[in-house]
């Protein structure tokens, strides 16, 4: 098993990406900790991997709250005695679609304050748990807009241009402590809308104002890579897993590149 032995914990754990590299992690003998805003959506993804023998436990949080975040993870780190895995999957509604002259600055900010307030967060209540004899690891997934030049995204593309900044530097940081940080760049992920993800609403304004359905702008998405389709879910999953595992020991500061090639840079 890939992750025998490790303590894995997930932020955004009730969502699409969070609860399917749950799924994968726990399969691979991570005794997984499943955090997010919501214990009813965490107890539906806790009883899923449960079910297929997975060992998870859940635990409510609020990654925007620099304090509580700090707290519940010292909590959590007493209980277990360190983290080896960190996974950020979390997202925050945002706008995409209105160029500079209808966007106003809170509209801008919403692609950039609560992702870049998560990495901070995040970051900062697991370090210390984390590294020294215990090889560590802190994962991110981001979208794929940070090398793109396209109209109506500007918030949007700033925010996951400084989230993989971010990123890099933090591995220059923690490095020296045996803490290694990866960032994984996805493109849509087509499964993901019927998983439930909260892109499932951008991604149907999108489509709205394109006038075709969501499964439409999906295949549209997919003809623009270069191996004609998305990643799924699973394939998320599985590339996380893998950089979590010592397999990956030697990978850091940098970002993974699942978009089928509609990002090369």
């Amino acid at each position: 098993m890939l992750l025998a032995g490790k303590v894995a914990v997930i932020f955004g754990g009730s969502g699409a990406i969070g609860s399917a590299v749950a799924h994968a992690m726990a399969r691979e003998g991570a005794h997984v900790y499943l955090g997010a805003r919501s214990q009813e959506k965490l107890d539906w993804a806790a009883s899923s991997i449960r079910t297929e023998g997975g060992a998870v436990e859940t635990f409510v949080t609020d990654v925007l709250d620099e304090y509580g975040t700090s707290k519940q993870v010292t909590h959590l780190a007493q209980q277990t005695g360190g983290i080896d895995v960190v996974v950020n999957a979390t997202g925050f509604m945002h706008e995409q679609g209105k160029r500079i002259e209808a966007l106003s600055l809170s509209e801008f900010m919403s692609g950039i304050t609560p992702f870049l307030s998560a990495q901070f967060n995040i970051a900062k209540a697991v370090t210390p748990h984390m590294g020294g004899n215990r090889a560590g690891v802190i994962l991110t997934v981001v979208a794929p807009a940070a090398p793109m030049a396209i109209p109506g995204h500007l918030g949007h593309i700033v925010g996951c241009a400084g989230t993989e900044a971010f990123i890099k530097a933090l591995a220059s940081e923690l490095g020296p402590a045996n803490i290694r940080v990866v960032g994984v760049r996805s493109h849509a992920i087509v499964d993901a809308v019927q998983a439930g993800s909260y892109t499932g609403e951008i991604f149907t304004a999108k489509a709205q104002s394109m006038g075709i359905t969501v499964a439409q702008w999906l295949g549209g998405a997919a003809q623009s890579t270069m191996l004609g389709r998305l990643p799924t879910l699973t394939q998320i999953a599985e590339v996380m897993t893998f950089l979590a595992s010592d397999h990956a020991g030697a990978i850091t500061a940098t970002v993974v590149n699942i978009t089928g090639g509609a990002t090369h840079n």
